[in-house]
C-alpha cells in the first residue's frame, strides 16, 4: 500500500513564505532563527522539511539532527547527528578549517575524551562549524523534536540563537507548544529579538478537504465524497496527520475505493469501520499484522518513539530473521519507516509519535507494567549495560571523581546486540522502563550510571538533570537500598563540582553522611564523601570550609589510611592550605603536595599526581624558579605519558609564566596557545591570551598587549565565560596603568570591584591577586609622577600580600617599590641584602630597582665608583623591558644627583627621551626640571607640544605628528602636507606609518576619522 500523503504542503502558504525568505537571507548573510511550534501531527516537520529542499534546491548546506528518542532526552544527540550530518558528502570541511573547535566537535560527537571544555566551547564549535560550511552558499540547521532535548542541547541551541544573527546560517527547530524548556528557550529568544516563533494552527475546513482531496490524487476537493470529507471534519479536527491517517485507515477497510474512471466513492460505513480517533485509526493497521507483528510492535512502543530492534524481538519472544521480516510487513503498513540508518543500523522509528502512543494506550496498565520490565530485563540481559545489581554501590570509595581520565567510546563501537548509539541512551531508556513498571529504586540505580555515562559525555546539566530525577525517585521508593542512594548521592556531589554548581554540595553531603552512618558503610566510603565536599569548597574558595571537611575525612581514614585516600587528600589538603590564612601556609602546602606526589606515582595514579605536582610547582615558585620549573617539566612528562592533555597544556603554561616572570619572554606561553588551540581548551587559550598580555605590557609592547587582550575579551564574549570577561577587565586594567591613565585604570576597578561583590580579585588572579593591582597602582602613580601616591599604594599591597607569603618574590612591585623606599631613606642594607631582594633578582622586571636599589646607598655611603658600576651592571639585559630600565634611570638619578656618583645628567636625559617619546609627559617634564636644576641644557621640545589631545599624547605623538595629523584631516594629500610644514613627502609618508602605528588606525581613511574627530572637539 502506498501512503496516503499529499505531493504539496496545503494551508501553510504564508509560514512556508516565512521560513523561505529566512533561508534566502541566511544565503545573503543575515543568519536568524526560527522555531516551529505545534502539537503531535500539525505539520511541523513537513513545513521544515519543505523549506529544507528548497535550500538544497538553491545551493545551501543543511545540517539534521533529531532530539527525539528512547526514554528522556540522550545528550547532545541532536547536534551530535546535525554535525555528523555536515562532516559527510562533499563539502566536509577540510583540516584545519575548524582551528581550535576541531577537537571540540569530535568530543560532542563522542569521538574523542572529555577534558572539561566548557559547554560553550562545544556551542562555538557548532558555530563555527555552520559558518565554515556555509562560507559560500550558506546553511541552514534543521533541529527537530526539541521538546525532548536535554538541557546541554538547549544550553547550545540558546547560544546559536544569539550569535547566528551576520551568519550565513538559519536554524529551523521544531518544537511541541506545550510549557517545558524548549518553549521557555524559545520565547525568550523571540523577546530578545534574536528568534521567530512560528505556531502552526490547525487546518480550517476548507485546507482540510483540500488535503483530503491531495492525498486522494486530486486538486479539487469534489472528487471526495461528503460523508467522506464531514467524518474527516468531525474526527481530525483540522490535524494533518489525522487526516492522512484516517484516509489510509478507510481505504484499507475497502469503504473508499476509487472508481474506475475518476473520483472515489464510500462502499461501507465508515462509522462502522473507522474508529472514532486516530488512535483506532492506527491500531486497524496494527491489527491487521501477524499476531508476532502485533507483539514485536508491542514490546517496541514501550521502548519509545526510536527502539532497538534486537530489544524489541527479545520482549516478543521472537528470534532476529523473524523480527526482521514482521518490521518489513509493520513498515508496507505505513506503522514504522521503512529501515534503519547507517549510522544506527540496530533502531527503527514509529512512522509518528502518535502510532506508538496509540499501541501503548490499547495496553492494559498491568500489561504496559509488565512490557515495561521485560524490556528492562532484556536490555541488561543483551550484555549492554550492565545489571542494576552490579552497579549499586561500584566505585563508592574511588578517590577520583568518576570518569575522570577514561576515554569516551568512539562511534561505531557496539554495545551488545545494538550498534551505534551511546550507552547512557540505553541507561535512561532502562530507567524509564523501571519507572513505568513501578521499580522506582531499580530505576534510581540506572539513571546513576546514565549521569555518570553522561559526564564522559561532557555533557555535565544533562548529567545533574539525570541524577536529580534519579534521587527524587529513590525519595519515593520505600524499597530503595542505601547503597544505592548513597551512589546517586556521590555520583551527583562530583558531578556538581566539576559543573562549578557546589552551592548544594553541603546539604547533600550531610545527606551522603546520614546514608552511609544509617548503612554502616566502611569509613573510606564515607571519607570520600568529605573529600568530594573539600573539592567542592576548593572550587567555592571557601578554604577553611575544606580544611575541615579534610580534617573529617582524616579522622575516618585513621591513621594508615589506603595510598589512593591519602594522596587524593594531600592533593586538594595541600590546595586549601596555599590559599588559607595560616602563617606556615606554604611549608605546609609543600609537604603535602610532595607527599602527594609521591604516593600517587608509587600506586599509579596519574591525574592525582599531576595535580599535586602543579601545586607543589605553586610552592616553590616563590622560592626557587628553578626547581619550580623542574616540577612543571614532570608535571609536562606525566601527562604527556599518560596522555592526558589538559594537564600537559596546564604544565606547558606555567612554565610560559615562568619565562614571563624571570626574562619576561613569550615563547613558551605562545606554544603553551597553540598547544591549547589545537586541543580546543578554550579555558586555557584564554588564561595563555592573559599571561601574554601581562608579558608584553612588561615589556611596553602596547600593540602586542592590546592583541592579546582583544583575543581574551573576544573568547570570554562569545563563549560566555563571566569570570573570564572579569579576567579581560583586569588586563584593561593594567594596559591603561602602563600608560599612566588613572582615569581608565580606576574605570576597570569599578567594574571588578562591582563584579565581585566586595571579594577580593584573589578570586580571580589566585597567587597574582595583591602582585597585580599593587603593580597596576603603584605604576600608573609613578607614570603620573606622584610618587607619595605610588609610595602610598605599593606600601598597601605589600601589607596585604604579607599575609600571602606565598607569592611574594615573583611580583612586579616589589622591584619599584624596595627603590622608591631606598631613595626616600626607608629601607637600608639589611632588606637590600636581605632574602626579599635575593627573590627579586630571580625576577626579570624586579632585577633591575634591587640592583638600583643598591647602587643607591652605595652612593649615599661615598662609595661612588662602586655605586656607578652596580647602576650599569643593573641595567643590564633590560633591553626588553626598557619601562623597568627608564623607571630606574628616573628614580635613581635624583639620589646620583644629591649624593654626586654616576651619569645622572645622561640617564636623565635618555628617561626623558624615553618617556616623551611614548607620551608619558608628565615623568618627562620631571626629568628636564632635574636636568635644569643640575645646570644642563633641555632640549626644546617642539612649540605646539601641550597641546597634544592628552590620548595622543599618551600614545606618544609627536607635535610634528599631530600636525601631519590635523592637515590629512583637511583633506590635503601628502603633497600638500610636505608643502605646508616644509618636509619632503617621504617624511610625510613616515610621520603618517608612525601615527598608524601609535594610534592603532588600519589605514588611512582610519586616521582622517580620527582626525576630524578631534577637530570636531571630541
Amino acid at each position: 500500500m502506498s501512503s496516503l500523503s499529499s505531493s504539496v504542503l496545503v494551508g501553510r502558504e504564508p509560514e512556508r513564505d516565512l521560513l523561505t525568505a529566512a533561508v534566502r537571507s541566511a544565503g545573503e548573510g543575515r543568519g536568524s532563527s526560527v522555531f516551529v511550534l505545534g502539537e503531535p501531527g500539525i505539520g511541523k516537520s513537513r513545513l521544515v522539511e519543505e523549506a529544507a529542499d528548497a535550500a538544497v534546491r538553491a545551493g545551501l548546506r543543511v545540517l539534521r539532527g533529531r532530539a527525539a528518542s528512547a526514554g528522556r532526552a540522550v545528550p547532545l544527540r541532536p547536534l551530535a547527528e546535525a554535525v555528523f550530518s555536515g562532516l559527510r558528502g562533499e563539502g566536509a570541511p577540510a583540516d584545519g578549517d575548524l582551528g581550535p573547535y576541531e577537537p571540540l566537535l569530535s568530543r560532542l560527537c563522542g569521538l574523542a575524551p572529555q577534558d572539561g571544555a566548557p559547554l560553550v566551547g562545544y556551542a562555538e564549535a557548532v558555530l563555527r562549524l555552520l559558518g565554515t560550511l556555509g562560507r559560500t552558499g550558506g546553511c541552514v540547521l534543521v533541529l527537530e523534536d526539541l521538546h525532548d532535548a536535554d538541557a546541554d542541547t538547549l544550553t547550545i541551541v540558546d547560544y546559536l540563537t544569539d550569535n547566528l544573527p551576520g551568519q550565513r546560517t538559519v536554524l529551523l527547530a521544531t518544537l511541541r507548544g506545550g510549557p517545558g524548556p524548549a518553549l521557555d528557550l524559545a520565547e525568550a529568544a523571540a523577546s530578545r529579538r534574536t528568534a521567530r516563533t512560528l505556531r502552526l494552527a490547525r487546518l480550517g475546513p476548507a485546507h482540510t478537504a483540500e488535503l483530503a482531496a491531495r492525498c486522494l490524487g486530486h486538486g479539487d476537493a469534489g472528487h471526495v465524497p461528503a460523508a467522506v470529507l464531514d467524518r474527516l471534519h468531525a474526527v481530525s479536527e483540522g490535524v494533518p496527520f489525522v487526516v492522512e491517517e484516517l484516509l489510509t485507515a478507510m481505504v484499507d477497510s475497502g469503504d473508499l475505493v476509487q472508481r474506475k474512471g475518476d473520483g472515489w466513492t464510500v462502499t461501507g460505513s465508515l462509522n462502522a469501520h473507522v474508529p472514532a480517533t486516530v488512535a483506532a485509526a492506527v491500531l486497524q493497521r496494527v491489527d491487521h499484522l501477524e499476531p508476532s507483528g502485533v507483539a514485536l510492535l508491542e514490546a517496541a512502543a514501550v521502548l519509545g518513539r526510536r527502539f532497538p530492534v534486537d530489544i524489541a524481538a527479545r520482549v516478543a519472544g521472537l528470534d532476529r530473521v523473524t523480527a526482521l521480516r514482521q518490521l518489513r510487513y509493520a513498515a508496507r503498513a505505513q506503522l514504522v519507516t521503512d529501515g534503519a540508518t547507517a549510522e544506527e543500523p540496530g533502531w527503527h522509528t514509529f512512522r509518528h509519535a502518535l502510532t506508538a502512543d496509540a499501541i501503548t494506550h490499547r495496553l492494559l496498565p498491568v500489561e504496559r507494567a509488565a512490557l515495561c520490565l521485560a524490556a528492562a530485563d532484556a536490555i541488561e540481559s543483551a550484555g549492554v549495560i550492565e545489571s542494576a545489581d552490579a552497579i549499586e554501590g561500584v566505585d563508592a570509595a574511588r578517590p577520583e571523581p568518576r570518569g575522570a581520565g577514561r576515554p569516551a567510546r568512539r562511534a561505531g563501537e557496539p554495545y551488545g546486540l545494538i550498534g551505534g548509539d551511546s550507552g547512557d541512551d540505553l541507561y535512561r531508556l532502562a530507567a524509564e522502563l523501571c519507572v513505568a513498571g513501578g521499580q522506582r529504586a531499580r530505576a534510581a540505580v540506572l539513571l546513576t550510571r546514565a549521569g555518570r555515562q553522561a559526564v564522559l559525555r561532557g555533557a555535565l546539566l544533562t548529567a545533574v538533570e539525570l541524577l536529580d530525577r534519579g534521587l527524587e525517585l529513590t525519595s519515593g521508593a520505600a524499597d530503595a537500598p542505601p547503597e544505592a542512594v548513597a551512589g546517586l548521592l556521590e555520583e551527583l556531589l562530583g558531578t556538581l563540582v566539576l559543573t562549578g554548581d557546589v552551592q548544594r554540595v553541603p546539604e547533600l553531603g550531610d545527606r551522603l553522611d546520614d546514608v552511609l552512618t544509617v548503612w554502616g558503610a566502611p569509613p573510606a566510603r564515607r571519607a570520600a564523601g568529605f573529600l568530594t565536599r573539600a573539592r567542592a569548597a576548593a572550587t567555592a574558595q571557601q578554604w577553611e570550609e575544606g580544611l575541615t571537611a579534610v580534617r573529617r575525612a582524616r579522622e575516618l581514614l585513621g591513621a594508615e589510611p589506603d595510598p589512593a585516600s591519602r594522596a587524593a587528600l594531600d592533593s586538594v589538603a595541600a590546595h586549601l592550605v596555599l590559599n588559607s590564612r595560616r602563617p606556615d601556609r606554604l611549608e605546609s602546602a609543600r609537604a603535602l603536595a610532595e607527599g602527594a606526589v609521591a604516593t600517587a606515582e608509587a600506586v599509579g595514579l596519574p591525574e592525582v599526581s599531576c595535580k599535586a605536582l602543579n601545586m607543589l610547582g605553586y610552592c616553590l615558585r616563590p622560592q626557587d624558579l628553578a626547581e619550580a620549573e623542574k616540577v612543571f617539566e614532570r608535571l609536562v612528562a606525566t601527562a604527556e605519558t599518560h596522555a592526558l592533555p589538559v594537564w600537559r597544556i596546564r604544565g606547558l603554561l606555567e612554565l610560559g609564566v615562568l619565562d614571563r616572570i624571570r626574562t619576561t619572554g613569550t615563547d613558551r606561553l605562545l606554544a603553551a596557545r597553540k598547544a591549547a588551540e589545537e586541543t580546543g581548551a578554550v579555558l586555557m587559550t584564554a588564561w595563555a591570551d592573559m599571561h601574554l598580555a601581562q608579558a608584553h605590557v612588561l615589556r611596553d609592547e602596547h600593540d602586542r598587549a592590546l592583541e592579546s587582550a582583544t583575543r581574551l575579551r573576544t573568547t570570554a564574549h562569545r563563549l560566555r565565560l563571566r569570570e573570564v570577561q572579569l579576567i579581560g577587565v583586569g588586563v584593561d586594567a593594567i594596559i591603561a596603568a602602563s600608560r599612566g591613565d588613572r582615569q581608565k585604570l580606576q574605570a576597570a576597578l569599578h567594574v571588578m570591584e562591582s563584579a565581585l561583590a566586595g571579594r577580593s580579585a584573589g578570586a580571580l588572579w589566585g597567587y597574582a591577586d595583591t602582585s597585580v593591582w599593587g603593580w597596576a597602582h603603584g605604576i600608573c602613580s609613578l607614570l603620573r609622577e606622584e610618587p607619595g601616591r605610588a609610595m602610598a599604594e605599593f606600601t598597601e599591597a605589600d601589607q596585604a600580600m604579607r599575609a600571602l607569603p606565598s607569592t611574594r618574590g615573583v611580583t612586579g612591585f616589589l622591584g619599584p617599590y624596595l627603590l622608591l623606599r631606598t631613595v626616600r631613606g626607608a629601607a637600608g642594607w639589611a632588606e637590600v641584602d636581605g632574602a626579599v631582594a635575593d627573590r627579586l633578582t630571580q625576577v626579570h622586571w624586579d632585577r633591575p630597582f634591587a640592583g638600583w636599589s643598591r647602587a643607591v646607598l652605595l652612593g649615599r655611603e661615598g662609595r661612588a665608583a662602586e655605586a656607578a658600576k652596580a647602576a650599569e651592571e643593573a641595567l643590564a639585559g633590560t633591553d626588553a623591558i626598557p619601562l623597568a630600565r627608564h623607571l630606574c634611570l628616573r628614580l635613581g638619578a635624583s639620589a646620583a644627583l644629591a649624593d654626586g656618583w654616576g651619569q645622572p645628567v645622561e640617564w636623565l636625559r635618555a628617561a626623558e627621551q624615553f618617556f616623551h617619546d611614548r607620551g608619558t609627559t608628565r615623568v618627562s617634564a620631571a626629568c628636564r626640571a632635574l636636568l635644569r636644576e643640575a645646570g644642563s641644557p633641555v632640549a626644546r621640545r617642539r612649540e605646539g607640544h601641550d597641546t597634544i589631545p592628552q590620548e595622543l599624547r599618551r600614545a606618544g605623538v609627536t607635535a610634528r605628528e599631530y600636525e601631519v595629523l590635523r592637515l590629512l584631516g583637511r583633506g590635503l594629500g601628502n603633497q600638500e602636507i610636505a608643502e605646508q610644514l616644509f618636509l619632503s613627502p617621504r617624511t610625510v609618508e613616515k610621520h603618517l606609518a608612525s601615527l598608524r602605528n601609535r594610534t592603532d588606525q588600519s589605514g588611512r581613511a582610519a586616521l582622517i576619522t580620527l582626525a576630524r574627530r578631534y577637530a570636531d572637539g571630541h
